[in-house]
Formats: structure tokens, sequence, C-alpha cells
């Protein structure tokens, strides 16, 4: 296939999967708090994505290495979806909302690394990733200022937060069809390496690649208190006091700076490398949660949100190609699982319970919260794991082939 074209289908690829992601969860803590449920359900609701990341990426990642082109597998995975968002609109008890979540997401999920290895198999030269995985964010701020706009038009829109369900239900149609006609991305080798569901595990005993697992570990446990609580926290009154279709502008600002900190990853990548590009993301995240945790103003959250950019580019991208190039041909779709299992799987699951559970602690007794305290414990947890990762990962002479 011409490099052109085959840029444009892969750029799509991910513009889809963003927007279904960003319809599906940018609004889902808003029409949650709308709902009335507790800070604990609303985390137990957003962890079902890390629930299903505790398996599901690794098994679909197998599947892919040994039985099933990842083109066609992404596919119905989702066509599946649909029906599962549908139920989920139409849901305003927990438990209801919960099972359909999880569904969602253990189907869902594994489209994410699925569409990783398709990039990275037909790309060739892994500097170029952040070219077309640019697209995914692009995707992502067009589904975040769609869904503002429509807020906005529905006179402030606090009764159609859950709408964002809808709307990804039918982006999963339209990705699921586009599936099929992406390129050929046949199963691994077929090395009986690649054989045992739990192969890819055996890759922790390269240094670089067990580092990194552990610093996606800690990394992860400091994401949820921003992305499970950033909404409620621009909307208080007693801190921004901003309307849901302003608070979800300013969150998209992050996927604004993102495009151009992905368009600066290949040349971040050729002069500094993997260890101080994914250093240098662990960094922002940390003073993008201390930036919460004083704003009392507009200004000061602009700049988190584009130090988001920043962290998710340069830690989250430049792990998916660390992971690439430490682990080889053969298991590289389940290498790609398995970080995400402990990525957005068990790091997340323990930050989201413990981000419901504080959330509830710092309620103040007339109303509101205590902000303050509640990001700077992550964000001081955050610095030490990027000095950990700093100090530690030796990785770099075999990730730069």
């Amino acid at each position: 296939m011409e490099q052109p074209a085959l840029t444009v289908r892969l750029s799509a690829m991910f513009a889809f999967s963003s927007m279904i992601l960003g319809a599906q969860a940018m609004l889902l803590s808003g029409h949650m708090g709308a709902l009335g449920f507790s800070g604990q359900q609303i985390s137990y609701v957003s962890a079902s994505m890390s629930l299903a990341a505790l398996g599901s990426p690794l098994a679909a990642g197998w599947l892919a290495d040994r039985y099933w082109a990842s083109e066609k597998f992404a596919g119905w995975c989702y066509l599946l979806c649909v029906p599962l968002l549908v139920w989920a609109w139409t849901q305003h008890e927990f438990t209801g909302l919960w099972a359909a979540t999880a569904l969602f997401c253990l189907i869902y999920l594994p489209t994410r690394s699925l569409a990783n290895v398709i990039a990275l198999y037909h790309l060739g030269d892994f500097r170029r990733f952040g070219q077309v995985r640019v697209w995914g964010t692009i995707g992502w701020v067009a589904v975040s200022w769609g869904l503002s706009l429509y807020l906005e038009l529905r006179g402030g829109g606090q009764g159609y937060l859950g709408d964002g369900l809808l709307l990804a239900a039918a982006l999963c149609a339209i990705a699921g069809v586009f599936a099929f006609t992406l390129p050929s991305t046949p199963p691994g080798s077929g090395n009986s390496s690649g054989t045992r569901l739990t192969a890819a595990f055996s890759l922790l005993r390269q240094r670089g690649f067990a580092v990194l697992v552990v610093t996606a570990f800690a990394s992860a446990l400091a994401g949820p208190f921003a992305f499970n609580f950033g909404f409620l926290f621009l909307v208080d009154p007693d801190r921004l006091g901003m309307s849901p279709g302003s608070a979800n502008m300013l969150l998209s600002l992050a996927q604004v700076a993102e495009i151009f900190t992905m368009l600066m990853l290949t040349g971040t990548l050729r002069r500094i490398g993997l260890r101080w590009t994914i250093c240098a993301g662990l960094l922002a995240q940390a003073l993008r949660l201390c930036c919460f945790a004083a704003a009392h103003s507009v200004w000061v959250m602009v700049l988190a949100q584009c130090l988001q950019g920043v962290a998710f580019t340069f830690f989250a991208i430049g792990s998916t190609v660390a992971v690439d190039r430490l682990s080889p041909p053969q298991m590289r779709a389940s290498a790609q699982g398995l970080l995400v299992v402990i990525n957005s799987g068990m790091g997340a699951l323990v930050g989201h319970f413990a981000a419901g559970r504080l959330y509830d602690y710092f309620a103040l007794p007339g109303g509101g919260h205590d902000w303050s305290a509640f990001f700077l414990g992550p964000g001081f947890f955050t610095l030490g794991t990027a000095l950990f990762f700093g100090w530690a990962f030796r990785g770099e002479e075999e990730t730069t082939g």
C-alpha cells in the first residue's frame, strides 16, 4: 500500500478509537453526579475500565499473536460495544450503569492495544508512530468540543450529560465497519514462545521492561484523581464554579496540547531518547496535579491541562514505543496487552478506589471538598515515581533499534 494512503487510514483508526472513549468517558462523572451517585459509586463505575484491563487486553493480545488478524479482531469488538453503550444510556441506577459500563470496557479495551500493534506493524519506523497517533488526540478534541457545544445549546446541559454514551455507540458502529477495511495485520510468527497466555510475563526478566512496568503501575495510581474528579472540581462553586459546557471545554485543552507535543515526539525521541522522554512525562503529570491543588483561577487550570498533554504524550506514548522495542516480534501484541493490564488495570484500579475514598474523606461539613489536600498527595507521589524511573531505567540500548 502507498505510504500516504496507509498513513491516512492508520490516522483515522486512532481518531475513531479516541472519539469513542472520549464520548463515553468525558461527561460520565458529571452524569453520575447529576444522578446523585456518591464518590465511591463514581469511582466504582470509572474503575470498570481498570477491572476490564486486568485480563482482556492480555488475552486479546495472546489471541492476536496466535490466531486472529488484529484488524478483524478490533472490528468485531467495536460492533459488540454498540448495544452495550445504548444500554448504559438508558440506566439511571448504580447497578445497571456499572454493569453496562463494565461489559463495554471489557470488549472495547483490547482495541486500544490492537491499534498500537496495527500501526507499529505497518509503519516500519517506530519514530513515526506519533505522526499517526496524534489523530487520536485530534479526534478526542473534536468530540469534546462537539459535546460542549451540544450542552451549551441545551441551556447548560445538566440533564443531558449522559448523551455522550449514545454518541459513543454511533461511533462504535462506524469504527467497527471501518476496521475491516484496514490493512491486514496477521498473527505473530508462530514461535513457541508466544503460545502461552502468560508468555509476556517472561519479559519482566529484562531490567528495562521491569522498571517500565513498575513505573506504569505507580503512575496509574495518580491518574484517577484528576480524571474522575476534575470535572466536579471545575464546577464546584467554592473553586472555579464553571458551567458544565465550559468545564468540559477547559478539560479538552489537554488534548489540544497533546497535538503539539505529539508532533514533537519524533524529534524528542531522537534528541533525548526514550528514558528522558518518559521521565519528562512523569514530571509534567506531577506538576499538573500540584496545579489542581493550588488552582483558584482559570489560567492555572489552562496550564495544568497543557501539562497533561505533555504527560500523556511523553509518558503513555513513550511507554508504548518502549514496549514495542523491548519485546520480540512474536510477542508484541501480548506485551502491549501486559502494559495495559499493569497500567490501566492494576495501577488505575487501586487509584480509582483510593480517589473515591479520599473524595468522600475530604468532603467538608458545610459542603464542597478540601481539593488542595485531595490533589497534593498524588502529585508528590508522581514526583517520586519520576525520580525512581530516571535513576533505575537502563533499557535505552535495547529501545533504539
